[in-house]
């Protein structure tokens, strides 16, 4: 037990059936040592009688017995209802003679309840309780003692532990917000009662939909007895009551940042976020945000998501977390192999980068040394990234237009949408010798334009007859975003070369350009490389965003959510103000008549705790990008606020 700083012993009772609830709020510091002790019951009913037996003195001091040999530094006592079922001087008396048998603190649920509550002003609550109605009156009755005002509850009416470990989670949560909204009254905090529901997956998420605190008593339990052996207690993603305080960076970040960032352009307090949970980000002061940006689109499962995590730490644990761009390890090359299973069968060779931008340099650099050409076909609204090459094929400069003339040469024309005809802008570049078209089949930054499907044939055509490479950029687009893995996939056209970023590794730094034999070995060993190219942990976390979009359900999720959103937000479509909502896959955007009017829209949907991303070619569309696999009930609340917010600014 000497790797741990502290070490605590649980008694669980017998028919106990969920100790790796508790093991979610325990941190990696402390030692966990859990004995299982019985009452003598005929049954383990949740009746009163029962619960009266574990809550016997000489009951618990036969299960703490088991600890005499150890060298403990707190005790913690599972049993809820046990701690509670005869009121609060019985608590009291056992903690007394517990904490002299064990000879160290100790602590029950309903206690650390009361603690937390307490220490948080937490005077009138919402109690969800797993218990019949009788045992939990018990509970009301016992907070009540400590003047904890019960204002509702709702009784699970369960009998045995068996019957509550059935409880699903994400029913469970249905349940607890038609609950909340149909309260009369405003509570301070939301209450979950029992040792044996297990709900610590869905804590950031309840807190997200019901604007409350949520404490549960196991929770509570384990924060209490952590602070109990002299630790502070710092564990994330488990609700606001739980983050440890910290110290506002706001103005730090302010005094020396760069003006040329991004952070203060929307307004001039964002959050400073310290915690992340599934589609959910909640700042330093714990109020919960809905992240419908995905930081620009990489974070596709959202944040904190336990498996990539894993499989992150797995990669990190061989030792290896970067390799330089002269050798290569055994997941970089399970990541190359997993791609070739879908893409198309031509598009054979990758080149790794550090980013999308980076990605566009080596696209361009690749297609330059094919051709022996420096001039490209790039469109209006097209964005490629912002460093100096990506720029100049970039139609969509924004505010380094000024740093023109850009190299290499572009000839950008305009972005056929709804049918229009590329016939007489190609022919002006039938007798020029060219490097590459560049194009993004459906434009993210310029606000979700789509390319019609016969100009994009035609300009198929135009690189078969020039002979140069068709460069799609799906650097936003690719892997699911669009409902499909990849955004060409739409229109049955298979490009030369692919750039790929943002979401490739789900939110670590990675890019890669996909193309063919001819073109990717046309250049000389060590033309291109980058330091931090794909490093091993990127490529772990690509290999498991890959096996998520392959095995699991996130494309189904897309489209599920996709009818949600078309649906939710048809109402907005015709108020003033609004030019146009548009969508596909997991990626909507509304059109407004002025940047102004969207940047409004999108600072009071942040104050009402729903995160945006800027596009449009003038900032004037607001797009909705959510997580891949984010749940029905947080788009239909994300839908809500952003409908409630275009109705009050345009009305």
């Amino acid at each position: 037990m000497s790797e741990f700083d502290k070490n605590i012993g649980f008694l669980w009772p017998c028919d106990g059936l969920n100790d790796q609830e508790y093991w979610h709020f325990l941190p990696d510091n402390i030692g966990w040592l859990t004995a299982r002790y019985d009452a003598g019951t005929q049954t383990e009913a949740l009746t009163h009688h029962n619960l009266e037996q574990y809550a016997s003195l000489e009951t618990l001091r036969r299960a703490a017995s088991i600890f005499k040999s150890v060298k403990l530094d707190a005790v913690a006592c599972g049993d809820h209802a046990a701690s509670f079922i005869l009121g609060k001087k019985h608590e009291e008396y056992l903690i007394e003679k517990l904490q002299e048998f064990a000879e160290c603190p100790v602590t029950f649920p309903s206690r650390s309840i009361v603690k937390l509550a307490q220490k948080n002003n937490l005077g009138n609550i919402l109690l969800i309780s797993p218990y019949t109605k009788t045992i939990t009156k018990n509970c009301v009755n016992y907070l009540l003692e400590y003047e904890i005002n019960t204002l509702s509850s709702l009784s699970l009416d369960a009998n045995d532990e068996i019957r509550i470990n059935t409880f699903s989670p994400t029913i469970l949560l249905e349940k607890i917000v038609e609950f909340v909204q149909q309260s009369a009254q405003t509570p301070d905090a939301l209450v979950i009662a029992g040792g044996g529901l297990s709900f610590s997956s869905q804590i950031a998420k309840l807190e997200m939909l019901i604007n409350l605190p949520v404490l549960t008593a196991v929770g509570a339990l384990v924060k209490d007895v952590v602070e109990l052996t002299g630790n502070r207690y710092n564990k994330n993603g488990l609700g606001r009551l739980f983050m440890m305080p910290v110290t506002s960076g706001l103005k730090n970040i302010r005094d020396r940042l760069s003006s040329g960032t991004k952070n203060f352009s929307l307004m001039e307090t964002p959050p400073i976020f310290s915690d992340g949970v599934g589609s959910v980000l909640i700042d330093e002061t714990g109020k919960s945000y809905l992240d419908f940006a995905s930081g620009s689109g990489t974070t596709a499962l959202g944040h904190g998501h336990k498996a990539l995590l894993r499989s992150v730490q797995e990669q990190l644990q061989t030792g290896i977390f970067h390799i330089g761009p002269h050798f290569n390890t055994s997941t970089q090359a399970a990541l190359y192999s997993e791609l070739s299973t879908i893409l198309p069968a031509e598009l054979c060779r990758f080149h790794p980068s550090i980013s999308g931008s980076e990605a566009t340099e080596i696209a361009i650099k690749s297609a330059m040394h094919f051709t022996g050409a420096n001039k490209f076909v790039g469109f209006t609204g097209g964005y490629h990234g912002r460093t100096l090459g990506a720029l100049a094929v970039s139609g969509e400069k924004g505010k380094n237009i000024s740093l023109g003339p850009f190299y290499p040469d572009t000839k950008i024309i305009d972005f056929p949408t709804n049918g229009g005809d590329l016939t007489a802008s190609l022919s002006e570049l039938e007798n020029q010798p060219l490097s590459g078209a560049i194009i993004e089949p459906i434009q993210a930054t310029a606000g979700l334009k789509f390319v019609s499907k016969q100009s994009l044939h035609e300009l198929r055509e135009f690189a078969n007859m020039k002979k140069i490479p068709l460069i799609f950029d799906e650097t936003f687009t690719g892997f699911g975003r669009t409902g499909k893995i990849f955004a060409f996939q739409h229109y049955d056209i298979i490009p030369d070369m692919i750039i790929f970023g943002k979401a490739l590794s789900a939110g670590f730094p990675a890019g890669l350009v996909v193309s063919n034999e001819a073109i990717l070995t046309h250049w000389e060993k060590g033309t291109q490389s980058s330091t931090f190219q794909l490093n091993p942990v990127a490529a772990a976390a690509s290999l498991f965003f890959l096996d998520q979009i392959k095995n699991g359900d996130i494309l189904t999720n897309i489209d599920n959510n996709a009818i949600d959103f078309d649906k939710m937000l048809s109402e907005i479509k015709n108020l003033s103000g609004v030019v146009d909502v548009r969508g596909v896959g997991s990626f909507f955007v509304v059109e407004f008549v002025s940047a102004e009017i969207n940047k409004k829209v999108r600072q009071l949907a942040l104050s009402q705790g729903l995160i945006t991303w800027e596009c449009g070619e003038f900032g004037e569309c607001l797009g909705l990008v959510p997580p891949l696999n984010i749940d029905a009930v947080l788009v239909k609340k994300g839908c809500e606020i952003i409908v409630k917010t275009i109705n009050e600014i345009c009305h």
